[in-house]
């Protein structure tokens, strides 16, 4: 099986490498860019994999119906192997610090391009105009990046995210479905409500009945002997200098709401979840191992900012379902808790726009561009995959044990062949 995936993999590399549209003008992106101008650049370090790697700074319209808006640079990292060679154009959904080699780039012997979301990272203007990070710009922001590479890289362009990487990859083919030959989504949500309620009941079905029971006494558990668990987490807080807006007992409160979204996003091991008769530190240990802390922090709020910003404007998000632990909750002693706590202050209310998403959608069933979506059937995000009816190129691929982990290295092995036979199929059509 093994020697069929390598084989497998070797043809797409010899089709991807004899399907360039025309001859090769520019041997090297340093030459192109030189030649062509309009983006900043400089040689980077990068993985061996490739021939070179360059950091890109992109100038893009703030607005891109209004160019007298100003402009911001977009970080981009441009890892070179070949101009013949295929491109893996990774759409990144937050920050991305640095370059790193993606299985897809691998998998193909391609190029790849990593672009960072707008109003992420060191991609914003001096002052965040929030009203203009919506997912229009965004796909408009990788058009411009896609048209700017098309005369170097004449061969297969692949477009790929993971997670809200996977999404904003998704969205860009919506809006620009001629931009790539095909998408590729690892783990990504298409949520179409402000608070999906598909992300609430996927708790009541995920695993087996005995676990889910287990996660719910854990919670009541740790939430019943707050005042021996509180403590240690109160103590961590103030060891590693973590601060929470909404106070720490607050924040001690959402980690154990977040403990099943995490537990099961992450393929915490069943085993780890102690029992009523575990110790207070047990209890404490088990807590930190499932939940990140940070994830409610002062610091991780201002980071994530821009991702609340988007879910409550226009992407959705997931509440928590708080009714069998309301009675132990002192802060958000309600039935649905919602994560709208973790937004923004934009000096306005933030109004979600059911059209956009639902445009998306629509264009998506009128394109019906070739996809393939790898997805974690243990993962909550699996609960919003990208399954639309009716679409003919729109390729499901669903590891029944996988998690937010899932990749195409780490699936059955039968649904891996699978999977490198429809990226052949695809990627073997001429434009």
């Amino acid at each position: 099986m093994f020697c069929r995936i390598k084989a497998l993999c070797a043809v797409l590399g010899v089709i991807l490498l004899s399907m360039t549209s025309c001859a090769i003008k520019y041997n090297t992106p340093l030459a192109y860019m030189e030649e062509k101008g309009g983006v900043a650049f400089e040689r980077a370090g990068g993985d061996d994999f490739f021939e070179s790697t360059y950091l890109l700074w992109f100038e893009q319209p703030i607005d891109h119906n209004n160019p007298a808006a100003g402009t911001f640079k977009q970080r981009v990292w441009l890892s070179h192997k070949s101009a013949d060679a295929p491109v893996v154009f990774i759409t990144e959904g937050y920050n991305v610090t640095k370059p790193y080699k993606s299985e897809l780039a691998e998998l193909l012997e391609a190029n790849q391009i990593i672009v960072e979301h707008r109003f992420y990272g060191e991609s914003c203007p001096d002052s965040v105009l929030w009203g203009y990070l919506t997912i229009k710009q965004s796909a408009m922001d990788l058009h411009n990046i896609v048209k700017y590479f098309r005369k170097l890289y004449r061969s297969r362009w692949v477009s790929t995210g993971i997670s809200k990487g996977g999404t904003t990859a998704i969205i860009h083919r919506a809006f620009y479905p001629d931009d790539v030959d095909l998408t590729v989504s690892y783990v990504a949500p298409l949520n179409f409500a402000r608070e999906d309620e598909r992300l609430i009941s996927f708790f009541d079905k995920v695993g087996t009945e005995e676990i889910r029971a287990r996660i719910r006494d854990f919670q009541i558990e740790v939430l019943s002997r707050r005042d021996s668990i509180y403590p240690r987490f109160a103590a961590w807080a103030r060891a590693n200098k973590v601060s929470f807006a909404m106070g720490p007992e607050a924040a001690f409160e959402l980690a154990v709401l977040e403990y099943p979204f995490s537990f099961w996003q992450w393929c915490v091991p069943p085993a780890s979840i102690p029992g009523k008769d575990a110790s207070a530190k047990e209890l404490y240990a088990a807590l930190y191992r499932g939940v990140d802390f940070r994830y409610f922090s002062q610091l991780e709020g201002d980071r994530m900012a821009p991702y609340f910003y988007q879910a409550y404007t226009q992407l959705g998000h997931y509440a928590y379902n708080a009714s069998y632990l309301k009675q132990y909750l002192k802060y958000y002693p309600y039935d649905i808790v919602s994560s709208d706590i973790l937004t923004p202050d934009t000096g306005r209310a933030l109004y979600y726009d059911p059209s956009a998403m639902e445009e998306v959608r629509h264009r998506l069933i009128i394109n019906d561009s070739p996809m393939i979506h790898l997805v974690g059937a243990k993962d909550p995000w699996s609960a919003t995959m990208a399954d639309i009816p009716g679409l003919r190129h729109n390729h499901l691929f669903v590891d029944p044990e996988g998690c937010h982990h899932t990749r195409i290295g780490n699936i059955p092995q039968t649904m891996r062949e699978l999977v490198l036979d429809v990226m052949n199929l695809y990627l073997k059509r001429g434009r």
